[in-house]
């Protein structure tokens, strides 16, 4: 018992590692020569030394029809991340285990040095007579529609308020938000900060008490306080509020391991036909909860219409790769091989 206690040596260590990582690279060696096809995911971002890092997945199809998921190879772009760079990288990694020779599609994150047709990865891809199909990740691509919704102010002022509460060195501001709550009795204990889950809905419910608590116990809130008490602000928080909680359900049904393109182009296309409804619906304040609180004036919630407008056709215009797929009935062919990294 006492000699399990000695810790190993930094060599003995090393070489674990080492063996370790030559094991998980041969078996990744194996399946990939032994696979049907495979295809790959590249994602090119900037780390905290400002160094290009490009990462590599790969998934590949065995011949029983079980999938196989993996990160390749992380490669470092020490000098610039244009798409030769890119494509260098990638085919130096590629190569190790078997190169593209059983391609079947390349997912990308959206990168012009990637998806570039002639400068791009994608572009020199061709070159070499590697013609696959090249799509944009889903979940990215839902992420960025999102943002076309013109409420940006609202969610600013929204982060303004909750900062003055929570944010920074303000935890006797904080403290004294907390006491207020319980004497008033509130639903909810806390503000919840932007990171955490349902925290625009929580500021919703207890818009009320925030805005006791600036006009009581926080200095130089004029601005906030007079949204807070702004009808059209409120309805435009109340309209996010909900149009979020739906985006949220559509984001949970995209993640997770081992779903098709099949899959994830139906949840999309299903909740585009969705947004149909939701717009229709304003009129009735119907599927919106929190816009129907309190909303005396339901004929100026047409005008967020609008907002529902940009992102159907936000999201129409994004998958639009995936729409030609489909109109060719070949989404169905790819469903198998095409993998969308999450």
């Amino acid at each position: 018992k006492q000699f399990q206690t000695v810790p190993l040596s930094k060599q003995t260590v090393t070489r674990r590692l080492e063996d370790i990582s030559n094991q998980i690279s041969n078996n990744v060696k194996d399946i990939i020569a032994n696979c049907s096809y495979f295809s790959i995911i590249l994602d090119e971002s900037i780390d905290v030394s400002n160094t290009n890092q490009l990462l590599i997945f790969v998934h590949a199809i065995k011949e029983d029809f079980t999938t196989f998921e993996e990160l390749l190879q992380v490669c470092s772009l020490h000098s610039t991340a244009r798409g030769v760079d890119i494509f260098k990288a990638a085919k130096g990694a590629m190569e190790e285990f078997g190169g593209f020779e059983k391609l079947s599609s390349v997912v990308t994150n959206g990168a012009i040095s990637i998806t570039g047709t002639i400068n791009g990865f994608v572009g020199f891809l061709r070159q070499k007579q590697i013609t696959v199909p090249t799509l944009h990740c889903i979940i990215h691509q839902e992420t960025l529609c999102a943002k076309s919704i013109k409420l940006s102010t609202t969610m600013a002022t929204v982060t303004t308020i909750t900062n003055l509460i929570r944010g920074g060195n303000r935890s006797l501001t904080h403290r004294k938000f907390l006491t207020l709550l319980e004497e008033m009795d509130s639903a909810y204990g806390d503000l919840l900060l932007r990171t955490e889950v349902r925290w625009l809905s929580r500021f919703f419910e207890i818009r009320h008490e925030i805005a006791t608590f600036l006009r009581e116990k926080v200095t130089n809130s004029a601005e906030p306080q007079n949204d807070l008490e702004d009808v059209e602000f409120l309805r435009n928080l109340a309209f996010l509020t909900d149009i979020t909680q739906h985006l949220n359900v559509l984001n949970l049904q995209l993640q997770g391991k081992k779903q098709t393109i099949c899959q994830m182009f139906g949840f999309v296309d299903s909740f585009r036909k969705k947004l149909y409804l939701f717009k229709s619906a304003l009129d009735k304040i119907t599927f919106y909860i929190s816009l129907a609180v309190g909303n005396s004036q339901k004929k100026k919630a047409w005008s967020l219409g609008t907002s529902l407008k940009l992102l159907k056709i936000c999201l129409q215009s994004s998958t639009v790769d995936l729409t030609i797929l489909k109109a060719f009935n070949l989404i169905f062919l790819y469903s198998v091989f095409l993998y969308i990294v999450i």
